[in-house]
């Protein structure tokens, strides 16, 4: 079984080896992963597996696949729990509140209020609180990293961060945690193609290239992608 690399994989192929995936994925189901999610990463290290196989490796495709499925499921699961996730856009927010505290500081000779911060970036009080609590949760993580549990007051309460007033042509904070609570909730493999397109504004073909599938593959996970995005946005608002 030897593959050009450059030609699509098939649903015939995948379909083959389902029962591989399904077996390994199963393997890790104590991670506290959900087991579709493992499944999904599991396809993407198959593909990985049938893109790249030789024959003249002397080794059989199953135990080949066996280490790209079950190596494309530990790394996810290990970076995911390597330490406590911050929103990027938490992140962001941060450096640009540093920022402010820091001009603010040298023009008034002293350090801003919560009142002015709030005011500054179009925030609730309670929500920039809220913003600030990432950095004592990155800092736990920072000097402990083995740490796995901890206190759940600690994170962000992401529904507290809210705009204080609404501004033209701005999408309010509060609508942008709508959209990447409802991204989290997607199969991993449309998380990604939505990370890479709209996050990263990767083309498709670049994208295509990252997940080791066709370019066509990724247009059409985009659209169920960004179905599932509607039907889950749409069931908030009801």
């Amino acid at each position: 079984m030897e593959l050009d690399p450059h030609k699509e994989i098939t649903d015939d192929q995948i379909l083959k080896y389902q029962p591989l995936v399904k077996n390994i994925a199963y393997k890790f189901i104590n991670s506290g992963e959900p087991l579709e999610d493992l499944e999904q990463l599991g396809y993407i290290g198959l593909i990985n597996a049938l893109n790249l196989y030789n024959r003249q490796r002397n080794v059989k495709f199953e135990t080949y696949a066996s280490w790209f499925i079950s190596g494309e499921i530990r790394h996810y699961i290990r970076d995911k729990h390597q330490t406590i996730r911050i929103p990027h856009w938490i992140t962001e927010l941060n450096r640009k509140i540093d920022e402010f505290i820091v001009k603010y500081k040298e023009e008034n000779k002293q350090i801003p209020s919560l009142k002015k911060i709030a005011q500054e970036f179009n925030l609730t009080e309670e929500g920039v609180k809220e913003v600030l609590k990432a950095r004592d949760v990155v800092h736990i993580v920072s000097i402990d990293q083995e740490r796995r549990n901890y206190d759940c007051d600690d994170y962000p309460i992401l529904e507290k961060i809210k705009n204080n007033h609404y501004r033209s042509f701005k999408l309010p904070v509060e609508d942008l945690i709508a959209v990447e609570v409802a991204v989290n909730k997607l199969k991993i493999i449309l998380r990604k193609v939505i990370e890479y397109i709209f996050v990263k504004d990767l083309t498709q073909t670049k994208a295509a290239k990252k997940l080791a599938i066709s370019q066509r593959q990724v247009s059409r996970i985009k659209n169920e992608a960004l179905k599932s995005l509607k039907k889950e946005l749409e069931k908030d608002i009801s």
